[in-house]
C-alpha cells in the first residue's frame, strides 16, 4: 500500500472509530431505523397487529433499493455530533473535507455529463 494511502486510510480509520462520532452514528441509526426493529419485537411479542403492520411496513420500504435512509443516518450522526460534542474539532473537520472532496467530485463529473449532452444535441 502507498505510504499515502496508508495515511488516508489511517485518518479517515482514526475518525469513524472516534467513540463520539460512533455513538451519534447509533443514535442516528436509532432514529432511521431502529426504532422499527423495536416497534416490529413488541408487536410480535405482545400481539398489537397495527404497530407490527407499521413496523413491518416501514421496515420493508428500508429494504427497498435506493432508500437514502444511510444519508439521513450520516446527517443525523453529524448534526448530533455537532450539538454534543462541539470540541471534537478534528473529527468535524475531517467530514468537512471529504464533503468538500465529494462535492468537488459531484461537480467535476456534473460538468462532464453536461458537456456530453451538449455534444449529443449538437450532433
Amino acid at each position: 500500500m502507498k505510504p499515502e494511502t496508508r495515511r488516508k486510510w489511517r485518518q479517515w480509520m482514526s475518525a469513524l472509530t472516534n467513540p463520539r462520532l460512533l455513538f451519534c452514528l447509533a443514535v442516528g441509526w436509532f432514529f432511521t431505523n431502529g426504532w422499527s426493529y423495536c416497534a416490529l419485537g413488541a408487536g410480535v411479542f405482545f400481539e398489537i397487529h397495527w404497530l407490527r403492520n407499521l413496523a413491518t411496513v416501514y421496515l420493508g420500504l428500508l429494504w427497498l433499493p435506493g432508500t437514502p435512509e444511510k444519508l439521513l443516518t450520516v446527517g443525523i450522526a453529524i448534526g448530533l455530533l455537532r450539538l454534543w460534542f462541539p470540541e471534537d474539532t478534528r473529527t468535524l473537520a475531517l467530514l468537512k473535507d471529504k464533503q468538500k472532496q465529494i462535492a468537488a467530485g459531484v461537480r467535476k463529473q456534473y460538468s462532464r455529463l453536461k458537456s456530453w449532452i451538449k455534444r449529443r444535441k449538437g450532433s
